[in-house]
């Protein structure tokens, strides 16, 4: 068994016990937000889909064969289960418009990778693709671009209205949005190195599954910290009438 086939297999475990820490505290919340929960969902499908991704890697040793072979298969993965991690982000943050217009051009960019790839199969009669691979990465890379941009675009949007709208603790907001960049940037900037390279991969691997556990424990603490705005507002009548109470009492 080699250090390869142990790396595939430590992100495969790794991704499924991310997928069951985001289903299981789904039972254990106090509250339920819906925009949240949809996030939610999509985030544990992109790590159900990376788990399925480095499954097949182990089984069918795309990666093992060639680094080219599986970069193409890497790109042909990781692309939609980025899109998909990036829309369960982007969902909490953006309006219904602005999901639908991400949405749209991400599957115009997966379409091109997919026809860049049918492309240099039919040219090349093989998987062998030669330089339509590096047409890929390029393709992949703007998807990645694209998404950080959308993101850290309508995280400033929403903190600046949290901060107008609400005066409650915005530090569970703010690790979840520094941690989700955090984890993008750190994507936008490895994956094209470990897509390409085996050899940087075993650096890098182990990073990006650092960055997606720290990701997924912003995220749930984020959940935990969700209150209803009509719990909010019984809250603020209690602290009124308390303090109204204690007035009283200083007065007899």
């Amino acid at each position: 068994m080699d250090s390869l086939y142990l790396l595939q297999f430590a992100c495969f475990i790794f991704m499924l016990i991310n997928a069951l820490i985001l289903g299981i505290t789904h039972l254990h919340m106090k509250w339920d937000n819906r925009r949240y929960e949809w996030a939610r969902w999509m985030i544990l499908a992109g790590m159900v889909g990376l788990a399925i991704q480095y499954l097949l890697q182990m089984l069918l040793g795309f990666r093992a064969k060639s680094d080219d072979l599986g970069a193409i298969f890497n790109i042909l993965v990781y692309t939609p289960c980025f899109v998909t991690i990036a829309m369960g982000i982007y969902n909490i943050e953006a309006t219904h418009a602005n999901r639908r217009k991400m949405s749209i051009v991400c599957t115009c960019i997966y379409a091109a990778i997919i026809a860049v790839f049918c492309i240099g199969y039919s040219n090349s009669g093989g998987l062998n693709i030669g330089n339509w691979l590096y047409a890929m990465l390029v393709l992949f890379g703007a998807n990645v671009a694209y998404c950080i941009y959308m993101i850290m675009n309508e995280m400033r949007k929403r903190k600046k209205m949290l901060e107008l709208m609400t005066g409650g603790d915005m530090l569970p907001y703010v690790r979840y949005a520094h941690a989700s960049v955090f984890a993008l940037f750190f994507s936008a900037l490895a994956m094209p190195f470990a897509i390409l390279s085996t050899t940087l991969l075993y650096i890098i691997g182990p990073l990006a599954l650092l960055s997606t556990l720290f990701f997924t424990l912003s995220f749930v603490a984020l959940g935990y910290n969700y209150v209803p705005t009509e719990e909010l507002l019984d809250k603020e009548a209690e602290e009124c009438a308390a303090i109204a109470d204690e007035k009283t009492e200083m007065g007899g």
